[in-house]
């Protein structure tokens, strides 16, 4: 099991914060028998047997105690912790393929076992003011090439070979962090980190022609906010009554229920411009809670993690209902072949992940 508090800003946290995340984690490693490391400051990794009908309890304490630490040092980052990266177990009898991937990834990051880490400090207000200097002073074609990235979505049907459907754009946090932000800690620093995330909107849609030219069909995450910018009128005035048509626009659901009444106003504007609506991050245990037919989607964006092959299939009723409406389902986050397997015995054919890529690329 692999922990990861590197979301949060520990950076200023006391030092009972760890004295107390030590103490409770080697509790655990006593009572269950495991061995503990530490892989960095602010993350551990435990090496545990587990049977069939442990399993859940022994992970749902260790998420308990570690839930409760950061409600006690970090109340205000408490609703923005995602538990897929909070919390990670690798079955290593049947993925160790997935866990020697995961740490050479691992390895390759700054600040973590492959170099010396430095002193971090949270995001401030001017961190976000350099985003824009950086843009300026390096123009659109070079902040592409250093700092944007892409990822394919694939329709995989059974026994067919995969076929590339569409591009996802976003602006890379790493390379963020590598090239401008190396000592700083950009997440779980609560309402900086969504003016920055608006910030890198409006920098995505003011490079989107050199990005993207022809606007070739593509998706791209956003904040409802970004939609009502000057920079998103700007780049809607570009490509005229159809400027959006080929593109996908990904909304996470937890933004669309806390600024619901500018979605319905985002996702109209969006729709009569050509594009398409999803609804993104929605996790396994989740689906359902929505009416995504009533949001206006097309798609909507399931997060695989820890446990999806069990609490997925219990919402197959859900899934069947709402496909039958026409929601596409994409299965994001993939490391291996489970999620496939699981998508399609629910009749879920897009997929999304570092496994399809190696897919795609022929390396599966």
């Amino acid at each position: 099991m692999l922990i990861s508090l590197s979301v949060l800003p520990t950076s200023t946290v006391d030092e009972e914060f760890w004295e107390e995340l030590d103490e409770f984690l080697l509790d655990y490693k006593t009572r269950y028998d495991g061995e503990l490391y530490e892989l960095s400051l602010p993350d551990r990794a435990i090496l545990i047997k587990m049977t069939e009908h442990t399993e859940v309890g022994m992970i749902s304490d260790l998420k308990v105690s570690t839930l409760r630490l950061i409600q006690q040092y970090f109340p205000e980052n408490f609703g923005m912790v995602d538990q897929a990266r909070l919390l990670r177990t690798i079955e290593l009898g049947f993925r160790l393929p997935n866990a020697i991937k995961f740490l050479e990834r691992y390895e390759n990051q700054p600040g973590k076992t492959g170099e010396k880490a430095m002193e971090m400090r949270g995001l401030q207000d001017e961190d976000i003011k350099l985003v824009l200097d950086v843009n300026r002073k390096v123009g659109p074609q070079k902040f592409k090439e250093i700092f944007v990235q892409s990822q394919m979505m694939a329709d995989i049907k059974p026994d067919q070979e995969p076929e590339e459907l569409m591009r996802e754009y976003f602006i890379s946090m790493g390379a963020l962090k590598k090239h401008v932000f190396p000592n700083v800690e950009l997440r779980g620093t609560g309402n900086l980190f969504n003016q920055l995330t608006i910030t890198l909107d409006k920098v995505l849609v003011q490079a989107f022609d050199d990005i993207n030219p022809g606007r070739k069909a593509c998706s791209i995450n956003m904040n409802v906010e970004s939609v009502f910018t000057k920079s998103f009128e700007e780049f809607i005035n570009k490509g005229g009554e159809s400027a959006l048509a080929n593109i996908v626009f990904e909304f996470r659901q937890d933004n669309i229920l806390q600024q619901f009444d500018e979605f319905q106003i985002a996702a109209n504007l969006i729709k009569s411009k050509g594009g398409v609506i999803a609804v993104d991050a929605i996790f396994p245990e989740t689906v359902g809670l929505v009416n995504l037919d009533k949001l206006g989607a097309t798609f909507a964006k399931i997060f695989w993690r820890p446990g999806a092959e069990e609490s997925l299939p219990a919402q197959a009723a859900e899934i069947m209902k709402m496909r039958k409406a026409g929601i596409i389902f994409v299965i994001a986050r993939l490391d291996d072949e489970t999620g496939v397997r699981v998508g399609q015995d629910l009749g879920i054919t897009v997929f999304q992940g570092f496994y399809i890529d190696d897919m795609l690329k022929g390396k599966t």
